[in-house]
């Protein structure tokens, strides 16, 4: 109880950070700035995601039982990858700043990112990293360093900086990062080893093979929804059903939290595990997402016009009008939480990607069809609808995986 409850604490401190440093740019800065570092942002959050399924999760989902010996070689290895890449996509991003016809505000952006690049996925590598080994409070500490580090940077940069260097608060942004990493690296007394990062990926071929396309899938299906609406119909209709997902993200904490905490602790039980305790905890973890999904949708459908103006402004009535439907998918999504996690501590990363894509491919056709039927409404219902028919092929998928012959065989690879 105590971990879960760190692990969900530290979403709530990296959700407030990703909104703290949106929200002091678009006050500090004019809209086509703040639209040049969402840019970056969006990169950012790209990254992340591919990165972890590269590198980082295998670590949660192989390693979590290991000794310390060994978990601290994968670990090395993963972030060691991690922090290859992200050099090597920094400098791309560098490249793309100077050379490129961008304006003036995104060219800085992207070059000051580029520099930052390799600090912001380190950081999130030793956060996944901690979790991987069941010490969320190690990487909440990572979390609130970073928080504490760009406070402090951004109050000097108020003082000494012209409000126009945007690139400065990206590198704030970024430099806190690697200071962030520092005490990563210092909590759990490793230094990454370049040198095994190439053999890292070798080694773990067989189930990132499955984790990045899953990745992609869901980043292409889940951007082209909002996008297809807006074209659809209207951009305010993109923006309603952002704004309904924003006052939805308490929840979004939950499941992301839960399942964090989730796979390490399955993977560190899976030897005394039978098929019937499988298909009990992805059960009992739906159930608990689900429930928390339910309970904070009905707080936000009851609450007051003036609330939900102070949160969104202008975009609260636009919101408002899909948030039914945002809500009912955002349950059929957190059915799913508990079946996914077992997968992911079981060798189950074949049938998630499956899953996922045949879910993206309901999403796209149905927000679509939705969106030239019922505008905003459609689009949002049409997700929903997505989440629901898929929601079932999981219970099914986790019962027969879990039920296959050679099930519970060991499945961490050996040492390199």
């Amino acid at each position: 109880m105590t971990r879960s409850l760190w692990n969900i604490l530290d979403q709530v401190v990296a959700s407030a950070n990703n909104f703290l440093i949106q929200f002091v740019i678009t006050h500090a800065f004019t809209k086509d700035v703040f639209g040049a570092f969402a840019i970056a942002f969006s990169v950012f959050s790209i990254s992340t995601g591919f990165f972890r399924a590269l590198s980082t999760s295998p670590v949660s989902m192989r390693f979590a039982d290991a000794d310390d010996r060994e978990f601290k070689r994968a670990a090395s290895s993963a972030i060691a990858l991690t922090g290859g890449g992200a050099a090597v996509l920094g400098a791309v991003l560098v490249l793309m700043g100077l050379f490129l016809p961008f304006t003036d505000a995104l060219s800085h952006v992207f070059v000051a990112l580029g520099f930052v690049m390799p600090g912001l996925m380190l950081q999130d590598a030793w956060r996944q990293v901690f979790f991987a080994r069941l010490r969320p409070a190690a990487a909440c500490l990572i979390d609130v360093s970073w928080v504490v580090l760009q406070l402090a940077g951004i109050g000097v940069l108020f003082l000494v900086v012209d409000t126009n260097h945007i690139s400065a608060f990206t590198a704030v942004w970024g430099g806190a990062a690697y200071l962030a990493s520092v005490i990563g690296m210092a909590l759990l007394h490793l230094r990454p080893r370049l040198s095994l990062a190439i053999a890292w990926v070798r080694e773990q071929y067989s189930v990132t093979r499955y984790l990045v396309p899953e990745f992609v899938i869901i980043q292409t299906g889940g951007q082209l929804a909002p996008i297809l609406a807006a074209v659809v119909t209207t951009v305010a209709a993109a923006g309603s059903l952002r704004g309904a997902n924003l006052v939805t993200v308490p929840a979004t904490i939950v499941s992301t939290g839960l399942m964090s905490f989730a796979v390490p602790e399955l993977v560190r039980r899976r030897e005394r595990m039978n098929p019937r305790s499988w298909e009990l905890a992805a059960v009992v973890i739906s159930g608990l997402v689900v429930a928390v999904s339910v309970v904070w949708g009905a707080v936000v459908l009851l609450l007051p016009t003036s609330v939900g103006e102070l949160i969104l402004d202008d975009t609260w009535a636009g919101a408002r009008s899909v948030l039914l439907p945002t809500i009912v998918g955002q349950a059929g999504s957190a059915v799913t939480v508990g079946c996914a996690a077992v997968l992911y501590a079981t060798e189950g990363a074949k049938v998630t990607m499956r899953l996922h894509l045949v879910f993206a491919l309901f999403l796209v056709v149905l927000s679509t069809a939705g969106a030239f039927t019922f505008g905003a409404q459609g689009t949002a219902w049409g997700i929903a609808a997505a989440f629901w028919i898929v929601a079932p092929w999981w219970f099914v998928s986790v019962r027969k995986h879990v039920r296959s012959p050679g099930f519970g065989l060991p499945v961490s690879p050996p040492v390199a």
